[in-house]
């Protein structure tokens, strides 16, 4: 398995995810739907004004779980964000989704504006097969 399965996964499923951050040294999740899935890694946007951005901005290493229920599989990854300052691609992420103009994001060097990616890290894939043998299920390095 490669990187390429995970994306896949994610893009054939079309499964929204839980990403989790840490808040002081209290989890959050919150479900979060990528904005795209390429090779490069998974894109999400947010807010500056929202506590995820704050979140990130105090500890970069987030944790995504993608679940589908026919069959039941997980996707767990675990990475740190990076965030991506690209005019070029902030303009397509604004142009291709039209929720966030409706949010009143209107240009691509609006400071409320946060695209960011998880570029690399380490993900594997859960069944119920695989329950209890967690250790032994092989990751994938991206």
């Amino acid at each position: 398995m490669d990187f390429g399965d995970c994306i896949r996964f994610i893009n054939e499923s079309q499964a929204t995810c839980t990403l989790c951050t840490i808040d002081g040294d209290q989890p959050r999740g919150r479900g979060m739907v990528p904005l795209w899935v390429k090779e490069d890694g998974i894109y999400f946007t947010t807010a500056s004004s929202k506590n995820l951005y704050s979140q990130l901005l105090a500890n970069s290493n987030v944790e995504l779980c993608f679940v589908t229920l026919q069959p039941i599989k997980h996707l767990r990854i675990t990475g740190r964000v990076e965030f991506v300052e690209d005019i070029i691609i902030k303009n397509k992420a604004l142009d291709e989704r039209p929720f966030l103009k409706a949010l009143g994001i209107n240009t691509a060097d609006d400071p409320n504006f946060i695209l960011f990616r998880v570029g690399n890290g380490e993900a594997h894939f859960w069944t119920w097969e695989d329950n209890l043998k967690e250790a032994d299920i092989p990751r994938i390095k991206f």
